[in-house]
């Protein structure tokens, strides 16, 4: 039971940093869980599956947020980052922007 509550509050949190390999990893186990959903929903003609894969932006922005705060970026780049998760092809460049940017080697102000 605690292990699946701290498996849930990392995927909640913002707080923190959290470097490029454990972002990719993670966000990948997001993007396959919402948009498997999203599809289901859609093929099995079941809407209200479709509409709970909308529930998984909030762990995508929480994995982007932490992300941000390893690469040491300020919070208006960080709403830009977390404004653009929900738009597809904007989104696409952000990500490759947040998997390619090399962490903050020195301790800032999220750890």
């Amino acid at each position: 039971m605690m292990d699946s509550m701290k498996l849930i509050q990392d995927f909640l949190s913002f707080n923190g940093r959290l470097d490029r390999q454990d972002f990719i990893k993670r966000y990948l186990v997001v993007y396959l869980i919402k948009y498997g959903l999203f599809y289901l929903g859609y093929y099995f003609g079941m809407p209200l599956v479709t509409a709970a894969s909308a529930v998984f932006i909030i762990p995508q922005m929480s994995l982007a947020v932490r992300r941000c705060h390893d690469i040491g970026l300020n919070w208006p780049k960080t709403i830009v980052v977390l404004v653009s998760l929900p738009i597809q092809l904007v989104s696409l460049v952000s990500l490759v922007f947040l998997c390619y940017a090399k962490s903050d080697p020195y301790r800032n102000r999220f750890g």
